[in-house]
């Protein structure tokens, strides 16, 4: 019984594995429209402003915004269709149309935002809703059956994703002045591990904002003293976690993508080295894939933490200053210590020492993974 568990999960995760893949291009093109809209879309993006494009036109990117959105909510659906498929080969077009319908209702924001009409589901909820169609609606009579069933269970899921149960897995508390290593750790590990089960919108992309009390109170003490040698929480959750967690995207996935170039993957590398230098790494998530995949859970896990102490490590030997100024939206993540220090060149060599060390924790399981595909491909 356990061998006939074990062999279904693999099956379930090879067939996951080919529908990331198919629908990797989509996620590229994805990723370099998200890439635009923050830097030329927005006045303070960072393309636009070191070219001097002006302030853009609010008609233009009220709509761009929204057709981006649209856009990936169509990518969930056809990866929702496509599982389905995968999940039961004699599955006719009805399966296929009820896990959309589903997917449809699950997404439609009932009115608690009306700025934001859409709520895109995790992976993991898509996942979910894909097997149990394929698997279970199959055996419903009829063709009303299924199609009322999926009303019901879509506005019943629709309810939890009101709730965000699904959508907002552990973040990371920007309220407290005070920085706690074993809190902060704990967290980044869980809330990295919800990210690889596929529990956090795959097209989320890092922001970097100045919002909690302690960057606050930094901030305010950098722009009166002129200085950032005695900013009063050099330490915080702006400092290391948003300066340090993200390079390259969630996973810390800038080494992973030099770990790639180290090992010859070039095509991969140049098609996701500008979205992932900018911080967009869902492409390169979806083309490994990394979602689910057991290989390369430890590094994805791992490597956060590592860039997370060696700037730790840095500010609080006074190598590096603490990331205090706002900086223009879309900076390429290996800049963002660089230019919220106003230039500071230890910041510069503890991010470059981080993504060294992201670098050599991927590389193994890289290494790994692609020997084993090319077995595979033999």
């Amino acid at each position: 019984m356990i061998k006939n568990y074990s062999l279904n999960l693999l099956q379930t995760y090879r067939r996951l594995t080919l529908v990331l893949q198919k629908i990797y291009p989509l996620v590229l093109i994805d990723a370099y429209l998200r890439l635009i809209q923050c830097n030329f879309l927005l006045p303070n993006g960072f393309l636009n402003t070191i070219s001097h494009l002006g302030r853009p036109n609010d008609w233009w990117v009220q709509n761009f915004n929204h057709a981006v959105q649209l856009y990936e909510i169509l990518i969930l659906f056809f990866m929702g269709y496509l599982l389905t498929e995968y999940f039961n080969k004699h599955s006719q077009f009805l399966l296929g149309f009820c896990t959309i319908l589903i997917l449809a209702l699950v997404c439609f924001n009932s009115g608690r935002d009306p700025h934001n009409g859409i709520l895109a589901p995790p992976l993991f909820v898509i996942v979910l809703i894909s097997w149990i169609v394929a698997r279970l609606f199959s055996k419903l009579p009829g063709k009303v059956l299924p199609i009322i069933t999926s009303l019901v269970s879509g506005s019943l899921l629709n309810q939890i994703n009101l709730n965000t149960l699904f959508m907002k897995l552990p973040g990371i508390s920007t309220s407290s002045h005070h920085f706690n290593w074993w809190v902060i750790l704990p967290l980044t590990v869980i809330r990295n591990g919800a990210s690889w089960l596929g529990m956090i919108d795959p097209f989320m992309a890092a922001k970097q904002a100045i919002n909690s009390p302690a960057a606050t109170a930094n901030l305010a003490t950098a722009l009166s003293q002129k200085t950032l040698n005695h900013v009063p929480h050099p330490l915080n959750s702006h400092t290391i976690y948003s300066s340090y967690a993200f390079l390259g995207g969630i996973g810390c996935t800038l080494g992973l993508l030099i770990a790639l170039y180290l090992l010859h993957q070039d095509r991969l590398v140049l098609e996701n080295l500008i979205p992932s230098t900018f911080g967009f790494n869902a492409p390169l998530l979806f083309a490994l894939p990394l979602y689910a995949n057991p290989i390369l859970l430890i590094p994805y896990l791992l490597s956060p933490l590592a860039s997370m102490l060696i700037g730790g490590l840095f500010i609080q030997l006074h190598w590096a200053q603490p990331a205090v100024y706002q900086i223009f939206s879309g900076t390429p993540s290996f800049l963002i210590n660089f230019l919220g220090t106003n230039g500071n060149w230890g910041s510069l060599i503890a991010t470059v020492l981080a993504i060294g060390a992201s670098t050599i924790i991927y590389y193994p399981f890289i290494k790994y993974e692609v020997s084993h595909e090319n077995q595979n491909v033999d």
